[in-house]
């Protein structure tokens, strides 16, 4: 019972990290928008990895705030690897190829959604 308790607070502190983590990339980039007098409006419009990690670097409140979501998106999948690597160390391989399962639909579905137009 103590392992499972475990697995559960391992788990537990990886998506309270997650939020922790992604709410202060959003709430900088609200934080931002006020100090650089944004005029309110987001756009959604292509905006690649990199463009969003230089704005990182520029104080670009647009920037935090797409990392601020691309952080909440990665918080369950960083759990599935978790969980994944504790069922590798417990040899519970049914429960292995679950996760393995779980992360090809969430690659599948990642790469469909961005290829998407």
């Amino acid at each position: 019972m103590s392992e499972k308790r475990d697995v559960n607070v391992v788990i537990a502190n990886i998506i309270k990290t997650g939020v922790f983590v992604s709410s202060f990339f959003i709430i900088t980039g609200i934080t931002l928008s006020f100090i650089q007098r944004a005029n309110g409006v987001l756009t959604v419009e292509r905006y690649t990895f990199n463009e969003m990690l230089r704005g990182l670097v520029s104080l670009n409140y647009y920037s935090y705030l797409m990392f601020g979501i691309f952080l909440l998106i990665l918080t369950p999948v960083l759990r599935i690897l978790g969980l994944l690597y504790i069922y590798i160390e417990q040899k519970d391989y049914k429960f292995v190829r679950i996760c393995i399962l779980v992360l090809v639909i969430l690659i599948m579905s990642l790469f469909l959604g961005v290829t998407h137009s």
